[in-house]
């Protein structure tokens, strides 16, 4: 089966359909503390904790049903607890309840992910493979351009709450696409493999095998950068640019649409990306791109430095998912890609919460720079890692050749 494939192009249109809906409601969110109940700055960064801890604490339980149970069972009980979610926001008449709810809503969408991830290697043969990942990525990248517009005009039309239903709908549509996913069963394991049912399997997995341990630390330092970049984007814009929250919004959508290009032309390319060098090319790509955006005084570069990033990131989404799958066992799947989602959400919070204090340690410019200047450098030594260990794996093959020919 191809991505082509009409099953398979109805599913990938009602995740992204999901995803568009979720990012709908994270907005709706943030909209609906801020201008009903009156929240500060601080208490708005407690939802992006709530959205964000989940996928920190709960990743290897939920890595661990999607072994069990599988990706379709698995996606299935997260597109129920989403609509469960998005309904029970309608009723949140104060600020602490909002969190609260919001906080199940994280939940859903921790458990959703690596069953999401999962499912690729099950649901088309391995030449489609790194094209469907692609794709999948994909749908994440049309929701971060087109889900705050909807949400906008949600709350428009019908209020904050309107967004609610909207996304309560999108998961609904997302679970009754469900029943025509097809998956294969999974490869049973070898002879000899030592078989680990625990939750922590995946994270085990990821610190045995060299090429899962660099694609994991790319993710990881990636999304230092995208939690650093959160919380420096609307300073920089206000303090360094001296610009107004329209050119803010502005910036966000150029990034947007140059994510949704890149992630077309890795979906095309296909194949041809879906390699360990082209995922730490794109984490060096967003330390340079980091720093010409976040990092100087000029509008202009800002412009060129947003559509770079917006560019790279997306050859880090469907590439990383291939790596991994095709370094670890189908029966680990589940478990590895949340060990990998487990990162970048710990490593996303650490950037919000330590680029503060180098901020107002050394200011915004410097404190980017820095970050970027680190991750370029975490990424040439990745790729020098992964190039001196296939240099080794090629002198041993070519050993072993020779040694055959002799026989």
């Amino acid at each position: 089966m191809s991505p082509r494939h009409p099953r398979v192009a109805i599913f990938l249109a009602a995740e992204a359909l999901s995803a568009v809906g979720s990012w709908a409601t994270l907005i709706a969110i943030w909209g609906y503390a801020a201008f009903e109940f009156d929240a500060s700055s601080t208490d708005i960064s407690l939802f992006g904790l709530a959205f964000g801890l989940p996928g920190i604490v709960l990743s290897p339980i939920a890595g661990q049903a999607v072994d069990r149970f599988g990706p379709k069972a698995t996606l299935a009980a997260a597109k129920v607890l989403g609509v469960v979610a998005a309904l029970l926001l309608l009723l949140a008449d104060d600020f602490t309840t909002l969190a609260l709810l919001s906080a199940l809503h994280g939940i859903a969408f921790s458990i959703s992910l690596p069953a999401i991830q999962a499912l690729p290697p099950r649901l088309v043969d391995d030449e489609h493979l790194a094209r469907t990942n692609a794709l999948v990525s994909l749908t994440d990248e049309v929701a971060i351009v087109l889900g705050p517009v909807i949400g906008a005009g949600a709350i428009a039309l019908t209020g904050f709450k309107g967004a609610f239903v909207v996304d309560a709908i999108t998961y609904a549509i997302g679970l009754a696409a469900l029943p025509l996913v097809r998956l294969r069963d999974v490869a049973p394991a070898k002879d000899g493999d030592d078989v680990d049912e625990s939750a922590l399997a995946g994270l085990r997995r990821v610190m045995q095998v060299p090429a899962l341990r660099r694609v994991v630390t790319t993710t990881a330092l990636v999304h230092l950068l995208y939690g650093a970049a959160l919380l420096v984007e609307p300073l920089y814009v206000r303090d360094v640019l001296g610009r107004s929250e329209e050119v803010f919004a502005l910036l966000q959508t150029i990034f947007g649409v140059a994510l949704v290009g890149g992630g077309l032309l890795v979906a095309r390319a296909g194949e041809r990306l879906a390699s360990f060098r082209i995922v730490v090319a794109g984490l060096a790509g967003s330390g340079v791109a980091a720093f010409i955006y976040l990092g100087t005084p000029w509008f202009a570069a800002a412009i060129v430095g947003v559509v770079l990033w917006g560019f790279v990131t997306a050859l880090m989404g469907g590439p990383s998912r291939t790596v991994i799958q095709r370094a670890s066992r189908e029966s680990e799947h589940g478990r590895v890609l949340a060990a990998d989602l487990m990162a970048g959400s710990a490593a996303e919070v650490t950037g919000v919460a330590t680029l503060g204090f180098l901020i107002d340690a050394i200011g915004i410019r410097t404190s980017v720079g820095l970050l970027g200047a680190a991750v370029v450098a975490g990424a040439a030594w990745l790729a020098l890692a992964d190039a001196r260990d296939s240099s080794a794996a090629a002198s041993a093959a070519a050993v072993g050749s020779e040694r055959n020919s002799a026989e």
